[in-house]
């Protein structure tokens, strides 16, 4: 399933601050996996692991199907170039996972909508979302149908105080009714990828948070 060459993002589960990384596949012997030094996606830099951290792994096949796994840093080497040398789990613990959901969490952000060719606009909250897209919650007298296009503007707030606006196109996929609440599934559109990046890190620092105040996200 991994294979030479194959492309992978690696993300810190120990640290407060979760990053993300690209690097590729240099070589694979036993239950080991070789990667070229790894480059952050927040900085653009070379980025050194230290050995025992440990990652989450993200990859997708030649079927363009996702997986994801657990690893963690046990050495290093120097071959033709600098290599580092990760923990190769059975593919029993390899698992499937949407690509655009690599990561997604429940929490309430005010987002703003807007459907041209309606002449709709309105603010409501999240319900989830995720770099590829989010779940809100809307009015029932408001109707827009499937697959209907429009514009979205929601607001981050990280952990730092910052606040990032997202403005980007989307589609609505779906609209259903859950607990007395009418919910519609967007999916962004063309996101660039330094918004992609921010929603990302947004996900991940909810994730963390949840996790210290002893919160499941569904």
């Amino acid at each position: 399933m991994l294979k030479i060459g194959m492309v992978l993002t690696l993300e810190t589960l120990e640290n407060e601050m979760v990053e993300r990384f690209k690097c590729k596949i240099a070589d694979i012997s036993g239950d080991k996996i070789y990667i070229d030094y790894p480059i952050s996606l927040n900085t653009n830099r070379t980025a050194y692991l230290v050995n025992s951290i440990h990652l989450n792994v993200i990859f997708t096949t030649e079927e363009n199907i996702a997986y994801q796994f657990q690893t963690q840093v046990i050495g290093k080497i120097k071959k033709n170039i600098p290599l580092i040398i990760l923990q190769l789990p059975s593919q029993d613990e390899f698992k499937k996972i949407q690509r655009r959901q690599f990561v997604r969490v429940n929490t309430a952000l005010d987002i703003s909508l807007y459907f041209p060719s309606l002449n709709l606009r309105f603010t409501t909250i999240t319900e989830d979302i995720s770099a590829g897209g989010c779940a809100v919650l809307i009015q029932k007298n408001i109707k827009p149908l499937p697959l209907e296009t429009g514009e979205a503007v929601l607001v981050l707030t990280m952990q730092s105080g910052e606040y990032h606006y997202i403005k980007t196109p989307m589609k609505l996929i779906r609209i259903w009714e859950e607990s007395s609440k009418s919910i519609a599934s967007l999916e962004f559109i063309d996101l660039q990828e330094k918004e992609k990046q921010l929603i990302f890190r947004f996900c991940f620092e909810k994730q963390l948070e949840f996790r210290k105040k002893g919160i499941l996200n569904k």
